[in-house]
């Protein structure tokens, strides 16, 4: 295996989800380890108003990403791996599957936050929709709480 993909953001789910994906990418035989943010822009409608993206700053969300990702290699406890980091803005797990497809990534690892089956059902799953239409395999992470 040479490459896999992993879909983070600034949750500290994704820290843990980074340390694992860290510690098991090299028994894995992964060679490259490519992490994806997506910036996702929510359009919010204000009455008799156009609607407007939400204000973001790129480089500060880049910033945070690079510390979260400083961070998991420290706690990790294998050796430092090559890895990139890429930020695309639209749909996480539509963007997740396009990069996947793209660059045939051979594993996803991905963050389950735990939700509940009423939460998923009405605000769905990022994981459970990259898990559906992923052009390869899918490692869904899901935190212990006793891990930091």
């Amino acid at each position: 295996m040479k490459k896999a993909l992993v879909a983070i953001d600034l949750s500290d789910i994704s820290r843990q989800t980074a340390v694992f994906a860290f510690e098991h990418a090299v028994n894995l035989g992964v060679e490259q380890l490519d992490f994806i943010h997506v910036i996702e822009y929510r359009d919010q409608l204000v009455p008799r108003m156009k609607e407007y993206a939400r204000e973001y700053d790129e480089k500060k969300i880049k910033d945070d990403i690079l510390k979260l990702l400083k961070q998991a290699l420290e706690d990790s406890t294998t050796p430092s791996l090559a890895h990139n980091l890429i930020i695309k803005t639209g749909s996480p797990y539509q963007e997740i599957v396009r990069k996947a497809e793209e660059n045939e990534y051979e594993l996803i690892f991905i963050g389950h936050r735990g939700m509940s089956d009423i939460e998923e059902f009405l605000l769905g799953s990022v994981a459970a929709k990259v898990v559906r239409h992923a052009p390869c395999d899918v490692l869904v992470h899901r935190p212990r709480k006793d891990r930091k």
